[in-house]
């Protein structure tokens, strides 16, 4: 019977020291799947926002061509004409470093940031040679490189303009801010050591994370393009590939469907499992208990064998839940992955050309798109049949349109009408062209209320913090300086918090970051409560938060700040099954004479630390 025991103990000892090993090996899986699954749906989402970004582009470059088509040749028009459209279009595309024409001989004609430009040979530039040589009127997304004229980096972007005899009389190029791809990147959900980039078509680095240095180096040697198709609209993920030069591990990439551009996210796979290896020794610890004391307790190992074979089936169920959970979000991912490939862009600006009579004489697809009427059916009626009573004659027209080009009061909101009556608000932007006694009028409508989507989607970006909805850094920093120079007019005082969460580092450590986003979360939530209405508040990175109280002197911001550290006192964030109690420590720093934003930060900065050395959990006041 001893030896029946010793066997069966010895077997049941095996057995656990198996299932563990099936466990953990389950579990780094698992975690390398998910590390695959967070690579897939940020790249999917960073291919999403690259076609709409290049859509907006695209519009306004398709703006100015389909201007320039209506004249047989650019000399023909006013170059006052264009420069005012070219600064019209550059004012409400805030991402664009500058917008130009080039003439069919590669020189620099028009531009947007001057009436008068240098005539600079820019024939050598891939943007412009493309069209040179007879390239499609399709968008063409150039290398990234350095203005000639500036000195600043910029994404090219261009489109050959021809006449009506298919002669090029000029290219239209927008120079993005490579910064809006920074911001994009940035802005991802990405966990620690995870590297990003997002690539041109022809395979030049718009932009990349951690680095940001990488601007306009090639990447034709990564493996990205030495392993994987790049055709639109194509999506793959690797669990132990590489895609990324230098990393071998879970990644993904996505190619927009539309304009070609690459997003591409990859993470070594040790890094991908940190979280795994860290509790190894936990599992090699629990697996010793075990074992020496079924050996030691063999005269109850029937016991302990109900209790392990009990366990077992807990722990199976726990894996299959995990291995379901792991099945729901591959399939999630698969349909946001079908949605983005069925992803339809918008038709370009609507555009139609009057007679002096208002006799509608063009009507272009994109119009039919909008208004709902085929070309033949409005071809020779009047534009009220579009506009009801708001252009109804020659002289509403030519009022209209006597302003010029680019100009605020050229520009118009009005009312349009569908086919099937629906009305409907549009933006008209209209030109005139007098020849021969005769007047031609020519309109783009847009729908107003997609671009002011897209225009608050483009400054959410730019301007708030993602995990807080808090300003970033950079907008605080702009609108903060306003606010001081508002007060030194107004000889008010104006007061600096700084606050930083304490013990943060060991919230990570110690509970994940997921938890440290919620307590960051929280924290948010009670300073915007806290605040009173005329504050500024915003989030400079980390667990590091700042506040500018105008009209607060000293002792007002020692009184908010006082009222902070008792809320955040009160608060508890449910983290792991507990609840986590948190404190905050707070430097102030208040105007003396003419300081700089700066200035007060960096004071309010040394009473923080002040703060934190006195054990955290209270104010200090700058000397």
């Amino acid at each position: 019977m001893k030896r029946v025991w010793v066997a069966t103990t010895l077997g049941l000892i095996l057995l656990l020291n198996g299932v563990l090993g099936g466990l953990l090996s389950a579990e780094r899986q698992a975690s390398v799947q998910s590390m695959e699954d967070v690579a897939s749906l940020a790249t999917a989402h960073s291919a999403e926002h690259m076609d709409e970004l290049m859509e907006i582009a695209d519009r306004t470059i398709s703006v100015v061509s389909e201007f320039l088509r209506v004249s047989d040749r650019i000399k023909d028009l006013e170059e006052v004409e264009i420069h005012r459209l070219l600064v019209h279009q550059h004012r409400i595309s805030p991402f664009l470093r500058s917008l130009f024409i080039a003439s069919p001989d590669g020189r620099l004609k028009y531009d947007s940031r001057t009436p008068r430009p240098a005539a600079v040979d820019l024939s050598d530039r891939d943007y412009v040679q493309h069209h040179l040589t007879g390239g499609a009127d399709i968008l063409f997304i150039g290398k990234p490189v350095v203005s000639r004229i500036t000195g600043e980096w910029g994404v090219p972007v261009s489109r050959r303009v021809e006449d009506r005899f298919g002669r090029l009389v000029g290219i239209v190029t927008a120079a993005l801010d490579p910064e809006i791809f920074s911001s994009m990147l940035e802005a991802s959900p990405l966990p620690e050591g995870m590297r990003a980039a997002i690539v041109s078509p022809s395979g030049f680095v718009f932009s990349c994370l951690p680095s940001l240095d990488c601007l306009g180096r090639s990447a034709a040697d990564w493996p990205l393009f030495l392993q994987h198709i790049q055709d639109p609209g194509m999506t793959a993920s690797t669990m132990r590939g590489s895609i990324l030069p230098g990393v071998a591990g879970p990644g993904a990439y996505q190619v927009s469907p539309r304009y070609g551009i690459i997003a591409a996210a990859n993470i070594e796979t040790r890094e991908a499992i940190a979280g795994w290896l860290s509790r190894l020794p936990v599992y090699f610890a629990l697996d010793l208990v075990l074992s020496g004391g079924g050996a030691a307790l063999s005269v109850v190992l029937y016991r302990q064998v109900i209790r392990r074979r009990r366990a077992m089936h807990e722990l199976a169920e726990a894996n299959a839940q995990l291995e379901q959970r792991v099945a729901e979000r591959t399939a999630a991912l698969q349909r946001s992955e079908e949605r983005l490939t069925a992803f339809v862009t918008t038709a370009r600006d609507a555009m139609l050309v009057v007679d002096g009579s208002g006799s509608i004489q063009f009507f272009n697809p994109a119009a039919t798109v909008l208004f709902g009427y085929a070309a033949e059916d409005v071809i020779g009626r009047t534009i009220d049949l579009l506009l009801p009573g708001q252009l109804s004659d020659q002289q509403d027209l030519g009022r209209f349109a006597s302003h010029g080009w680019g100009r605020q009061d050229a520009v118009r909101e009005l009312v349009a009408r569908h086919r099937s009556g629906v009305e409907f608000p549009v933006e008209l932007t209209l030109g005139a062209s007098h020849s021969g006694g005769e007047s031609i009028y020519v309109g783009v409508l847009r729908d107003i209320r997609e671009r002011k989507l897209q225009e608050e989607r483009l400054w959410q970006l730019a301007n708030l913090d993602p995990l807080t909805g808090l300003l970033n850094r950079r907008a605080f920093m702009e609108r903060g300086a306003a606010l001081l120079e508002e007060g030194w007019r107004l000889s008010r005082p104006v007061s600096v918090l700084m606050v930083d969460a304490d013990h943060f580092k060991a919230v990570n450590d110690g509970f994940g970051h997921q938890a440290g986003d919620d307590v960051l979360r929280t924290l948010a939530d009670i300073l915007k409560s806290a605040v009173r209405g005329g504050d500024l508040i915003g989030r400079l990175g980390g667990e590091e938060f700042a506040i500018i109280l105008p009209g607060a002197d000293g002792a007002d911001a020692d009184r908010i700040a006082e009222r902070l550290l008792a809320d955040v006192r009160q608060a508890q964030v449910p983290v792991a099954g507990r609840m986590l109690a948190i404190t905050v420590s707070i430097g102030i720093s208040v105007t003396r004479r003419r300081s700089t934003l700066d200035d007060l930060l960096a004071a309010a900065d040394r009473a923080l630390y002040a703060a934190k050395t006195a054990g955290r959990d209270r104010r200090a006041m700058a000397a």
